[in-house]
C-alpha cells in the first residue's frame, strides 16, 4: 500500500517543503504546477462570462436610456398639444366636416353594405339547404335577412329588386321550416342535433321555448300517424311508429327545458354579428360589409324568451302530449292490425311491440307504463279474438258445400267409390317413401271419392289454420318478457307482473276464446247436418247418409287440440246409419221374400236329406237363408265396407230381424190351412182333389204326411233363426228378447221340440256360422 505523500496546502512557510526527501519535493512542485494551471483556467472563464454579462448590461440600460428619452419627448409635445381651446375648436371641425362632407358618404356606404348582405342571403341559404348545413346558421341568416328587409322597407325610397329578394327568401323560410321538421321527425338525430333544430325554429318563427315544445310534439305526432298509414305487410311502421312515441318521451326528458333553455341564453348573450359562424360565410363578405351596417344591426341579438318554460310546464305539456299521441298510435295499431290476416304477423308484430315498449318504458316519463301496457294488450288481444272467430266461423262453409251436393246429388259421380284392388292401385309405383301409394291407400279405404276427398281438403285446410292458432297461443307462453327489460333498478315483482300478464292472462283469454268459438262452430255444424237429414230423399238415401256419415267420420276423427273431449253428431250419425241400414237391407229382404214364397209353395223341405243324428235334424241352413246373408254382404260392400263401424253394423242387424220378422210371421199365417196344414202348390192341390174318393187309410197317409212336412219345415225353421240369429248377433252383442227371438221360441212350443234337440241345432248353428262368417265378413 503506498504512503501518501505530504499536502502543500498545509505547510506554514516554504521552509517545511524541504524537510522532506528531493523525490517527495520533486512531486510536491508538480503537484504545486498543476494546481496552479487549473486555478488560472477556472479563473479565465470566470471572468470571461461575466465580461459578457457586463456587457449585455451595459447595452440594455443604453436602450432604456434612448427609449426614455423617447418617452420624454412624446409626452413633451403631447404636453404642448394638450391645449383645450385647441381640442375644442378641432372637434368642431370635424363635426362641421362630417355634417357637410361625410354624411353623403356614409349613409350611401351603409346603403350599399345592407343591400350586398341581404342580396346574398338567398344563395347562402341555398348552399345551406342543398348541401346539408346547419339549421341554425341558416335560421340566423334567415332573421338577419330579415331584420335587413325591414331597415331598407323603412328608406324612403324603396331599393329595386327588394320584393323579389324578400319572396325569395320567404319560399327559402318554407324550406328551412320542412328541413327542421325532418329533424325533428328523425329518432336518429343526436341530442346536439335536436337542440340546434329547436333553436333554428325559435329563431325562424320568434317562437318562446313553450312552443318550440309544442311544435316539436306537433311534428313527432304527424309523424307516428304517417307511419300508421304506410302500408308494409310485416308491421315495420307501426315499430317506427312506436320508436318515434318513446324517442320523443325520452328527448324531452331530457332536452326540455335544461339544454334547451341554455342553448337560447347562449344565443341571447351574443350579437349574431359577432358569431364566427356567420364572419365564416363567404357570401356576405362580413370584413368589408359589416363596419357600415349600422350599430343597430351589427349589435342586434335575438329576443327569445328562455324562461317561460319550467319543469312543471314541461311535464304538463309532456302529459297531454302523451295521452293524445299514445290514442293516436293505438288507432293507427288497431287499423293495421284489421288489415292484417296471418296470425303469425300479428303474434310476431305484439312481441316485437311489447319488447320494444318494455325496453324503452322505464325511460320514458310522461304517461302510465301499465296503461300503455293495457292498450297493447286489448289491441292484440281484441284482434286476436276477432281473427279466431273468423276462422272458426269459416267452418260454416263446410255445412253450405255439403248441402249443396246433397243438393245436387250425381249418382254417376256423388255415390261413386273406386276400388281398392283395381289396377291403378296395384300397379302404382312404390317411390319416395310410397307416399302416393299410401295416400291412395288411405283415401280408397275411406272412401274417399272426388267430392268427400275435397271435403276433406277443405276441413284439412280449416284445422291447419286452427291449429296455427292454437300453436301461436302456446308459443305466447314460452316468451320471457324479462329478458326484454335491461334496467337492473326495476323491482322483481314488477317484472313478475309482467310476466304473468302476457305470458300467462293473454294466452289463457285467447284460449278460451278459441274453445268456446270452436265449441259454437262445431255446435252450428251439427246443426245443419242435423237438419239435413229429413231432407235426405229417394232413391238415394243410403248413399247420401253413408256420405255425411263419411263427413262426421271426418271431422269426429280429427278435432283441433283444443277440443278433444268433443262429442257431436251422435244423434245424428244413429240417423243416417238407420237411413243407410234401410237401404242396405232393402234388396236382399225383397229377395229373401220371394224365396220364402218360393219355399211355401214347394211340396219337400229342401235339404232334408243332409239331417243327421236321431232324432235327425238339420246342420246346414236354408238357401234363402244363405242368400239373404250373401247378398246383404253384397250390399253393404256397395255402399262402402268403411261406413261398416260396429254401431252401425248392430243398427243393421237390429234392422234386419225386424225386417225378417215381418216376412216370417207373413210365412206363419200363410203356412197355415184351415185346419193347420200347409198350403200346397195348384198342382198338388190337383191331385188331392182327384184322390178325393180314395180310400180312407189313402186320406190318413196323405194328413199324416203334411203333417210331418209340416213339422220339418218348422224345424229347419228354428235352424234357420238360430243361424240367422248367429249372425245377426255379432260378439258380444246379443239381442235376447226381440220379436225374432220370441218367434223362434214359438215354433219351438208348437212342435215340442225338445231341449236336447234345441242344444244340438243351437251348438250345429254356431259351428255352421263360424265355418262360414268369414264369407260375410261385414257382418261377422
Amino acid at each position: 500500500m503506498a504512503v501518501e505523500g505530504p499536502d502543500p496546502k498545509t505547510f506554514g512557510s516554504w521552509e517545511e517543503a524541504f524537510q522532506y526527501p528531493v523525490a517527495t519535493v520533486r512531486s510536491m512542485e508538480r503537484q504545486l504546477r498543476s494546481d496552479i494551471e487549473s486555478n488560472r483556467e477556472r479563473l479565465r472563464t470566470l471572468v470571461g462570462a461575466s465580461y459578457r454579462d457586463l456587457l449585455g448590461t451595459a447595452e440594455a440600460i443604453i436602450e432604456m436610456d434612448g427609449q426614455m428619452q423617447q418617452a420624454e419627448t412624446y409626452l413633451g409635445n403631447m404636453g404642448k398639444r394638450c391645449n383645450a381651446r385647441l381640442l375644442e375648436k378641432k372637434g368642431l371641425n370635424l363635426h362641421t366636416w362630417d355634417g357637410q362632407v361625410g354624411a353623403t358618404d356614409i349613409e350611401r356606404y351603409s346603403f350599399a353594405s345592407q343591400f350586398a348582405i341581404f342580396r346574398s342571403c338567398p344563395e347562402v341559404l341555398s348552399r345551406l339547404l342543398r348541401y346539408g348545413g346547419s339549421v341554425l346558421l341558416a335560421a340566423k341568416v334567415l332573421v338577419i335577412s330579415r331584420l335587413l328587409h325591414r331597415k331598407l322597407s323603412q328608406r324612403p325610397k324603396t331599393p329595386p329588386f327588394l320584393d323579389n329578394v324578400w319572396n325569395r327568401l320567404t319560399s327559402l323560410r318554407r324550406k328551412i321550416l320542412s328541413r327542421i321538421d325532418t329533424k325533428f321527425q328523425s329518432v336518429e338525430v343526436t341530442g346536439k342535433t335536436l337542440i340546434e333544430a329547436m333553436c333554428a325554429f325559435a329563431l325562424a318563427t320568434s317562437s318562446s321555448p313553450a312552443d318550440v315544445l309544442r311544435h316539436f310534439h306537433h311534428v313527432r305526432l304527424e309523424a307516428i300517424i304517417q307511419q300508421g298509414h304506410n302500408s308494409p305487410d310485416d308491421g315495420r311502421d307501426i315499430l317506427q311508429a312506436l320508436r318515434i312515441y318513446t324517442r320523443t318521451l325520452e328527448d324531452t326528458k331530457t332536452h326540455v327545458p335544461g339544454q334547451l333553455a341554455k342553448a337560447l341564453q347562449n344565443l341571447k348573450s351574443t350579437p349574431l354579428f359577432r358569431g364566427q359562424d356567420l364572419r365564416s360565410l363567404i357570401e356576405l363578405n362580413l370584413e368589408v360589409h359589416q363596419q357600415w351596417i349600422g350599430d343597430d344591426i351589427k349589435m342586434f341579438t335575438p329576443y327569445i324568451r328562455s324562461d317561460d318554460l319550467q319543469k312543471l310546464e314541461t311535464n304538463r305539456i309532456l302529459k297531454e302530449w302523451a295521452e293524445q299521441a299514445f290514442r293516436a298510435f293505438l288507432r293507427e295499431l288497431q287499423g293495421k292490425l284489421k288489415a292484417i290476416d296471418d296470425s303469425k304477423v300479428i303474434m310476431k308484430l305484439r312481441t316485437q311491440v311489447l319488447q320494444l315498449w318494455l325496453s324503452n318504458s322505464q325511460r320514458s316519463v310522461g304517461i302510465d307504463g301499465s296503461e300503455v301496457l293495457d292498450g297493447f294488450r286489448n289491441a292484440f288481444n281484441a284482434r286476436s279474438i276477432e281473427l279466431i272467430n273468423t276462422r272458426t266461423r269459416s267452418l260454416e262453409r263446410l255445412s253450405v258445400v255439403i248441402r249443396e251436393t246433397l243438393q245436387n246429388w250425381k249418382s254417376s259421380s256423388s255415390d261413386f267409390y273406386p276400388s281398392l284392388w283395381s289396377a291403378s292401385v296395384t300397379s302404382m309405383e312404390i317411390s319416395n317413401g310410397g307416399k302416393a301409394f299410401t295416400e291412395t291407400l288411405l283415401n280408397r279405404s275411406r272412401g274417399r271419392n272426388e267430392a268427400l276427398r275435397a271435403r276433406s281438403i277443405e276441413y284439412s285446410a280449416w284445422l291447419q289454420r286452427i291449429e296455427a292458432i292454437e300453436e301461436l297461443i302456446t308459443s305466447m307462453r314460452k316468451i320471457r318478457w324479462d329478458e326484454a327489460i335491461d334496467e337492473p333498478q326495476v323491482d322483481e315483482d314488477v317484472l313478475e307482473d309482467k310476466q304473468i300478464l302476457l305470458s300467462e292472462d293473454d294466452p289463457r283469454l285467447l284460449e278460451n276464446e278459441l274453445r268456446a268459438a270452436l265449441e259454437k262452430s262445431f255446435s252450428a255444424l251439427e246443426d245443419s247436418i242435423q237438419n239435413l237429414v229429413p231432407e235426405i230423399k229417394a232413391p238415394n238415401r243410403d248413399q247420401q247418409a253413408g256420405y255425411l256419415i263419411r263427413i262426421w267420420r271426418e271431422i269426429r276423427q280429427r278435432f283441433p287440440t283444443s277440443l278433444q273431449h268433443l262429442d257431436i253428431g251422435r244423434n245424428s250419425i244413429t240417423q243416417l246409419q238407420q237411413i243407410a241400414a234401410d237401404g242396405t237391407i232393402a234388396t236382399p229382404l225383397y229377395a229373401s221374400q220371394r224365396q220364402i214364397e218360393k219355399e211355401q209353395r214347394s211340396s219337400k223341405v229342401l235339404g232334408r236329406s243332409l239331417w243327421e243324428g236321431d232324432p235327425e235334424l238339420p246342420v246346414l241352413p236354408s238357401s234363402w237363408i244363405f242368400k239373404l246373408l250373401y247378398k246383404l254382404s253384397i250390399s253393404m260392400m256397395a255402399l262402402g265396407s268403411d261406413i261398416w263401424s260396429p254401431q252401425a253394423t248392430d243398427v243393421l242387424k237390429k234392422q234386419l230381424r225386424t225386417g225378417l220378422v215381418s216376412q216370417l210371421e207373413t210365412w206363419r199365417e200363410t203356412a197355415k190351412g184351415v185346419n193347420g196344414s200347409v198350403l200346397l202348390e195348384p198342382s198338388m192341390q190337383e191331385d188331392e182333389s182327384k184322390n178325393s174318393g180314395a180310400a180312407p187309410v189313402e186320406s190318413d197317409n196323405h194328413e199324416s204326411n203334411l203333417q210331418n212336412f209340416n213339422e220339418d219345415a218348422k224345424i229347419q225353421r228354428i235352424f234357420d233363426l238360430l243361424y240367422f240369429m248367429q249372425a245377426t248377433s255379432g260378439k258380444g252383442r246379443t239381442f235376447e228378447n226381440d220379436s225374432l227371438a220370441l218367434m223362434q221360441q214359438s215354433i219351438v212350443g208348437e212342435i215340442g221340440l225338445a231341449e236336447s234337440s234345441m242344444k244340438r241345432m243351437n251348438k250345429a248353428a254356431e259351428e255352421y256360422w263360424r265355418r262360414t262368417s268369414l264369407l260375410f265378413a261385414l257382418l261377422a
